[in-house]
């Protein structure tokens, strides 16, 4: 049986230029804390150049823009960094899927694959045993009062939410009995489209909620509108992933390209 304070834990956030490796999208920022128990054995921060332009989403989210990633290094120069940072250790993040099937593609490119034989997803973990409105990184950073970091990059800060939410949820479950072994995973790579259109937690919620949503929606122009819709389903074009939905402000069917919605706010029951 594991024994925490002794296990090598690697928490991984993954920052990229849009919402889907399948339409060209990725990494441009990832960040790695190693930790054995709870003490940091080492750090990874890195911004990548990712060959293509962010996202109006991705821009919204991270902050990053062209200027900020120009001149820095391609995957393929860190791919065996990462690579060593996640070796013979238990993998952290959360939301595990939408950021390995990214992970997973740019190792493809380079003609790779990716194996983690002990994957634990905080996301999977916070779902199983709590029962929360949402169960977003900031949510449950929340939730459970975990403090947050507000130095450095976007991606590193999440990794250190992560970590801090795992100990914490750790701690709070010991009062069910639940070992660490039972809460590792397998990922065996591949990670292909058909096994489903992975989001980030908070427009997943948001999208599968059943109740109407508030977005802040750019144009192909760069005009941004605001509008309520109500969502009917997420749906892959020959371009892009695309929102259906009914548009209330054209009282109309209306289709929404993902990476172009820029803020989403769930309705609030009175």
């Amino acid at each position: 049986m594991l024994e925490l304070s002794n296990t090598r834990f690697a928490f991984l956030d993954i920052e990229t230029t849009g919402l889907s490796p399948w339409f060209g999208d990725r990494i441009c920022q990832i960040a790695v804390i190693v930790t054995e128990g709870k003490r940091i054995k080492r750090t990874l921060d890195l911004l990548l150049d990712p060959g293509r332009e962010l996202s109006p989403s991705a821009v919204h989210v991270n902050g990053l823009d062209a200027a900020a990633l120009k001149g820095k290094p391609r995957f393929a120069e860190v791919i065996d960094q990462v690579g060593e940072a996640l070796s013979d250790a238990i993998v952290v993040c959360h939301n595990a899927k939408f950021d390995i099937q990214f992970l997973d593609n740019e190792s493809r490119k380079l003609g790779r694959t990716i194996e983690l034989p002990n994957l634990i997803d905080t996301l999977l973990l916070a779902r199983d045993h709590y029962d929360l409105p949402s169960y977003s990184l900031e949510q449950l950073s929340e939730q459970f009062q975990i403090t947050t970091y507000i130095q450095g990059s976007r991606a590193f800060a999440d990794a250190v939410m992560v970590k801090n939410l795992f100990f914490t949820l750790v701690e709070s479950l010991k009062t069910v009995n639940k070992p660490l072994d039972d809460l590792i995973g397998i990922y065996n790579s591949p990670a292909w489209p058909q096994e489903g259109i992975y989001l980030p937690t908070e427009l997943s919620e948001a999208i599968h909620s059943g109740k109407r949503l508030f977005i802040q929606y750019m144009d192909k122009d760069g005009e941004i509108s605001e509008r309520w819709v109500s969502p009917r389903e997420v749906i892959g074009l020959s371009d892009y992933l695309y929102l259906q939905a009914y548009c209330h402000s054209r009282e109309a069917e209306r289709t929404f390209r993902l990476d172009r919605i820029l803020s989403v706010e769930v309705e609030v029951e009175k």
